[in-house]
């Protein structure tokens, strides 16, 4: 079986240095340069793992770990250059499973995830993510179904993405880059016509008047923002 792990840190140099080390058949591994944009990742696509940095700008990884283990149990390995007891500590009691210090050997590295793996899988670890409900539109963000008024809707599994990155930041503008990044990713980063397009798609199926949008709200030349209905 194939493990998802998600590394979370904003040295890119790094990032590209941990694809190298699970760069095996076992593992399916997954990379954020930010906080923000790594707690997204893991509310859409479930590691099995995650790989904390520290010292991120505007979300830091202690602000993600407290916000993912209001969400799931999964094992969270800190990875950080911010040593010291009370780091550690810190990072432990906040619900990290593992603290190491960088620099770290590889060996090292690959031998306490397969540990944190082996007692997941023993144990089970589960995601408890909330769905997004305005008292009208439903959207599980545990598997693919939407719901209108009490009926099912049907969604393409694309349309599904990008309503769900949507829902998960509801009230709050999600940008082109972002959604282009989530829902398609890194490949397209400059296609912000995807996007247009399938909020367009959305729309039909989401809003009374399509051409008079009262959910999916644009934000000209910035992003897309989930509202709840006045």
């Amino acid at each position: 079986m194939r493990h998802k792990i998600l590394v979370i840190d904003d040295d890119r140099s790094f990032l590209e240095a941990i694809k190298q080390a699970f760069l095996t058949d076992n593992y399916e591994l997954m990379t954020a340069s930010s906080g923000r944009d790594g707690l997204q990742q893991a509310l859409a696509f479930h590691p099995d793992l995650i790989i904390l940095d520290v010292m991120m700008p505007e979300m830091d990884g202690w602000e993600v770990c407290r916000r993912l283990r209001e969400l799931t149990n999964i094992p969270l390995m800190f990875l950080t250059a911010k040593e010291g007891e009370d780091n550690i500590v810190r990072g432990l009691l906040l619900g990290g499973d593992d603290y190491l210090a960088k620099p770290v050997r590889v060996a090292e590295l690959r031998a306490r995830v397969d540990a944190l793996l082996r007692r997941a899988d023993a144990g089970r670890p589960s995601f408890h993510v909330p769905a997004y409900d305005d008292g009208e539109l439903y959207v599980d963000l545990t598997q693919p179904r939407v719901l209108l008024r009490g009926r099912l809707l049907d969604l393409t599994p694309q349309e599904y993405r990008v309503l769900a990155i949507l829902a998960q930041n509801a009230g709050q503008v999600v940008t082109y880059g972002e959604l282009l990044r989530r829902a398609w990713g890194p490949d397209l980063a400059n296609m912000e016509g995807y996007v247009h397009l399938y909020v367009c798609y959305l729309r039909g199926k989401l809003e009374d008047d399509p051409a008079q949008p009262r959910r999916i709200l644009n934000k000209r030349g910035v992003g897309y923002i989930l509202e709840r209905p006045k």
